[in-house]
């Protein structure tokens, strides 16, 4: 992955200090809670292009948060792969991350579990940037 010190640095900072994340869909911005950020590896050998959709490697970072908006709901089948023939790039914007300033992650949803009052939501992460 591309700039993964910059992701790393922000794990770091995320277990020191609070961090604020916010998911942004269609121009909608949704507050994220409960945010984790992990290395997860894949069973796959090799990096493998998945049916033109995308790219995977043998291992992937991922973010798992919860959102209690519960305008989210209408949101999600046009991004993720299934109810959509492809994974739609979605953006979380990352502020309070002392001298990184603020941080742009951009995902793919693979992952989404909704309840009553919250949802929560696995992404990949494909890219990262410093604002």
């Amino acid at each position: 992955m591309k700039h993964e010190n910059l992701l790393l640095e922000l794990i770091k900072i995320q277990n020191t200090q609070p961090v604020q994340f916010s998911l942004i869909i269609n121009g909608n911005t949704y507050h994220l809670s409960s945010v984790t950020i992990s290395k997860k590896s894949t069973p796959l050998t090799k990096k493998t292009d998945r049916g033109g959709v995308y790219i995977s490697d043998k291992f992937v970072y991922q973010i798992k948060a919860t959102v209690f908006d519960p305008q989210l709901a209408n949101s999600l089948s046009g991004v993720m792969l299934g109810p959509s023939f492809e994974f739609k790039d979605l953006e979380i914007s990352v502020v309070n991350t002392g001298e990184a300033k603020s941080v742009l992650i951009i995902v793919n949803l693979v992952n989404s579990i909704q309840k009553q009052s919250k949802t929560v939501l696995t992404m990949n992460i494909n890219k990262i940037y410093q604002k």
